[in-house]
Formats: C-alpha cells, sequence, structure tokens
C-alpha cells in the first residue's frame, strides 16, 4: 500500500508492508510455480506450516491475482499426512491442500493433484508411487521418474453415477446438463462444436450462469463443454467454479466429460481429451453400464518457475 506524507522538502512516497496488516506470515514465502496442462498452480511446501490455517484463504485469494502478483488458477499446499490408520500409522506419503483463486477449498482438482505429486517426488517428499490425502479421499499417483518427462497418472476417488439430465434455460436458451460428481460437482453439455458454442468470453457469461443456477444450488457447479472428435476423443472448456472463468484446462472436468460421453454411448475409454491449452489429458476407466470405476487420469506436471514470494506481492 502506497502512503504520500507531504514533508517540508517535497513529496515523500513510503511502502508499508502489506502483510502486517491482517495476515500472519513475515518474510517471503518459498514457492513453485507449475502448470497442469494448461491449469496453473501455485505449489507450497506447508509441512512446517509457513501459512497457517487461518490465513490460507487470504493469501491464496491475494496471491493468484494476475499482473500484481503471482497470478494463479489455484494454490496448492503440501502439508504433513494425518495419523489416521491402525494404531495411529501414517496411511498416506503426504496432505494435498488444493484452494481455489477466489479463497474457497477444493475438494478435488485433477491437475492440481497432477502438480502436487510431482512436487512431491522432486522435492523428496514422495516416492515416485505415492499416496496421499485429500477432502475427497485418498489419491495414488505415479510420477514417470525420467527426468526428463512431466507426466503424472493418478488412480482418481471413483466419481459418482451420472445423474439424470437437466434442463436449465440460461437466457432463453435451454442447456441439457448432465451432473455428475468427481470430488466436486460438474455439469457436461455435449454439443456438436465446442469452440464455436459461446465462443472467447461468452463462454465466462454462460457458464456463470449455469454455476449459480437453482437447479446446482446451493454449491454450485462446473460447467463442462464437450463436443466429439472420434470415439476416443473428444474436445473441453471448462468454466470452473472457484475460478469463475474458463481455463485452459480441468482434470476433473474431463474425467466427468469422458464418463458422461461413455454413458451416452458417444465414446469409449480409454479417451484422450484435447484441452483449451492444446494439451491431452487421458482418462481410462472401467464401464459397467452404470458408472465408471478404476478411474485414471494422465497429464503433464511441468515446472515452470521456483521463487520466493515477496510481501509486498500479497498488498
Amino acid at each position: 500500500m502506497l502512503k504520500r506524507v507531504r514533508r517540508s522538502t517535497g513529496w515523500d512516497t513510503r511502502v508499508r508492508d502489506p502483510m502486517t496488516i491482517d495476515l500472519a506470515i513475515h518474510g517471503r514465502v518459498p514457492f513453485t510455480k507449475m502448470s497442469g496442462s494448461g491449469n496453473d498452480f501455485v505449489v507450497i511446501d506447508n509441512r512446517s506450516g509457513v501459512i497457517a490455517d487461518d490465513d490460507a484463504r487470504e493469501f491464496t485469494r491475494r496471491v493468484c491475482r494476475h499482473r500484481v502478483s503471482v497470478g494463479a488458477d489455484g494454490v496448492v499446499l503440501i502439508e504433513d499426512p494425518s495419523r489416521n490408520g491402525i494404531n495411529g500409522a501414517v496411511q498416506a506419503h503426504f496432505r494435498w491442500r488444493y484452494i481455489n483463486a477466489d479463497g474457497s477449498d477444493g475438494e478435488m482438482c485433477g491437475n492440481g493433484a497432477i502438480c502436487g505429486a510431482r512436487f512431491a517426488y522432486l522435492n523428496g517428499i514422495a516416492p515416485a508411487n505415492s499416496v496421499f490425502e485429500t477432502p475427497s479421499g485418498f489419491v495414488h499417483a505415479q510420477v514417470d521418474p525420467d527426468p526428463a518427462s512431466v507426466l503424472v497418472r493418478l488412480d482418481i476417488v471413483t466419481p459418482g453415477p451420472v445423474q439424470p439430465p437437466i434442463d436449465v434455460d440460461i437466457s432463453g436458451h435451454v442447456l441439457h446438463l448432465h451432473p455428475i460428481t468427481v470430488g466436486v460437482p460438474h455439469a457436461v453439455l455435449v454439443v456438436d462444436d465446442a469452440d464455436a458454442f459461446a465462443p472467447g468470453s461468452e463462454l465466462a457469461t454462460v457458464g456463470r450462469a449455469v454455476r449459480v443456477h437453482a437447479a446446482f444450488a446451493p454449491d454450485g457447479t462446473n460447467l463442462n463443454v464437450i463436443s466429439l472428435i472420434d470415439r476416443q476423443r473428444l474436445r473441453l472448456r471448462t468454466y470452473e467454479r472457484g475460478v469463475e472463468a474458463e481455463t485452459l484446462a480441468c482434470g476433473t472436468g474431463a474425467v466427468a466429460s469422458a464418463v458422461v460421453a461413455t454413458s451416452r454411448g458417444l465414446a469409449k475409454p480409454p479417451i484422450e481429451v484435447v484441452t483449451s491449452s492444446g494439451r491431452i489429458l487421458e482418462v481410462t476407466f472401467a464401464w459397467d453400464g452404470v458408472r465408471a470405476t478404476s478411474v485414471t487420469l494422465a497429464g503433464e506436471g511441468r515446472v515452470v518457475a521456483t521463487g520466493e514470494i515477496w510481501p509486498e506481492a500479497l498488498g
């Protein structure tokens, strides 16, 4: 925060440390910027509690602002696992917490989990084959140990079954939506051409209207717009709840879309999902005619940069 002080010699600009205002964070915070197939994240080793639980949401809102701070779709915190097994045994290598750019906690984020798993491996927190805690359950990760590879495969928690379709009226247009939960709620819309549907920034308007629609109250939903390229390949655009914008990729949205497309007889696994970043997410699962089991999600967990977040980036 800048404050101008009138002096006899003229104007003097002073900088007041913003972190002293209302966040109990002092000094610089080490971080890694990562891209999960187009979703971008600030990833922090929080095992020492550098970001206190009470500060995590506000810290995320501030650091995720583009152009005035680091900018990201969300923050991934890697923390010590809970001792919740038999006789207090640790069941996971680490605990994964994801916070959306708006400060809301996310029960699951596929690309954020991919980045968290590779971060933990690269920093010696977990082996290449690891298990970590999420609010939606334990997730198994397989990080390619090849230093030249950025690929990670996750065993995703079993998605909820595809719910009966819901027709919602958005500005006079009826959308035939297929709800499904993949850790977080999703609604899938099948169209002839995902890129031509609500092109450019128009998708944000449609996505926001669906996200807050009474049919999905009180928690809201993510909107996935898909079109089929062929039986094992689809195009996906996603409006993400919590980011409140169209993002370049969505891991759980890719799973939701692949399962919905299969349930409608339009596709069959394994399915390649082409995201708005141009990166491909691969979704595999077993289909029994009712629901998907043994679901895996494979994609990139790419390191963009490492550094320190200065207090002035959070003002």
